[in-house]
């Protein structure tokens, strides 16, 4: 049961994000899986009860958390982080969060807080995780260095902020810059070296 249920949540998280939410019915996801939409309605209420768990289930996801690096260290975490949302904004639609925002209100200050403390507690996690193999400082404020991240993150990432255009924000770039700026105010030479190491392999691969 369970098995099929996480298989709904993946392929219309899927959907959502190749053609927004707004566009994408309980009809649509049932065509699309190839269930009938009574099988959708004995998992899910209705559409927004459907987008909720979705966008649980990609938040909660191990690939989306900085510690998602299999047998790697904390800046590991940072590059398969990178690698995971390539791969969403290669399917991302722009409007989700618009739709949400418009359609969704309760929806989208539930996803805003859910986002929010992810990023704080994975970042957590992360810089202490950083500090205890050497790589990152044991001088800083973990926690202050973490609600900083959540801003980047959250309000510079953001184009309704109008910090960044919509095309900069939905591109791997300002992320990466982003990342460059945090990465050489926490690390240590020794995690900076190894950083810059792994940064200039990620270059040799693109121009390859």
């Amino acid at each position: 049961m369970e098995d099929r249920k996480e298989y709904i949540l993946k392929q219309a998280g899927e959907l959502y994000f190749k053609f927004g939410i707004k566009s994408v019915t309980m009809d649509d996801v049932a065509s699309e899986l190839g269930f009938s939409k009574k099988t959708l309605y004995q998992h899910f209420k209705d559409k927004a009860d459907l987008i909720s768990q979705v966008i649980d289930y990609y938040i909660k996801n191990p690939q989306f958390c900085l510690n998602s690096a299999e047998n790697g260290n904390a800046i590991d975490g940072y590059f398969a982080l990178r690698s995971h949302i390539i791969y969403v904004l290669k399917y991302f639609h722009n409007t989700i969060e618009f739709d949400l925002k418009k359609l969704y209100p309760k929806l989208y200050r539930k996803v805003h807080k859910m986002k929010h403390e992810r990023i704080f507690s994975n970042t957590v996690d992360n810089l202490n995780d950083g500090i205890s193999q050497g790589l990152y400082r044991s001088d800083m404020d973990v926690e202050v260095i973490a609600k900083l991240q959540v801003g980047r993150m959250l309000l510079t990432l953001n184009p309704e902020n109008g910090i960044f255009t919509e095309r900069e924000v939905t591109g791997i770039e300002l992320f990466d810059k982003v990342i460059d700026y945090h990465m050489h105010a926490v690390c240590t030479e020794k995690g900076l070296n190894y950083y810059k190491l792994q940064l200039n392999k990620i270059k040799n691969d693109v121009q390859d």
